[in-house]
């Protein structure tokens, strides 16, 4: 059976001019997980592309040896990590956000925002269930191709 129209399944888009996107980087819950998603310098570059702010948790980049000074000399607002997980547009992750435990970070997110991190979607079903029913775009840097057309977008490249 075909639909009435090809919009009948199409979600509504909106779209907002990066002046208007706030991107967000929270530190890292997983046990020994060193990295951090973005470094000061790539912070820097989103603020001159023209995103309206980019919030780091203070402390996020420590155990990756980026200091807080380090991220305020890029131009970054450092918060409390409540206020990142809150307050973010598009928010980045290394690993992907928790939903068991004593945190759930998923619920943290903001409902209907966007996190683009290392998901592994295939095997983990529930928390792809979970980031939907908050009406959350989620991009998984592992499902990106490693070919030379997708270079730029290699998870290897953009996360530090």
């Amino acid at each position: 059976m075909s639909p009435s129209s090809p919009s009948e399944f199409v979600p509504p888009v909106t779209s907002l001019p990066y002046s208007e996107l706030t991107i967000g980087v929270v530190r890292e819950t997983y046990p020994l997980e060193r990295r951090v998603a973005i470094t000061p310098q790539n912070a820097a570059l989103l603020l001159k592309k023209g995103f309206k702010r980019v919030i780091v948790e203070k402390g996020a980049g420590t155990e990756a040896q980026f200091t807080d000074q380090a991220y305020e000399k890029a131009g970054v607002t450092l918060s409390e990590g409540k206020t990142v997980w809150t307050e973010s547009d598009i928010l980045l992750k290394v690993r992907a956000p928790s939903f068991d435990g004593p945190v759930s970070e998923v619920d943290q997110l903001r409902e209907g925002g966007t996190v683009i991190s290392f998901m592994y979607p295939t095997q983990n079903k529930e928390l792809v269930e979970k980031l939907a029913t908050r009406g959350t775009t989620s991009f998984a840097m592992d499902m990106i191709p490693r070919i030379s057309r997708a270079q730029v977008f290699d998870a290897l490249r953009l996360v530090c």
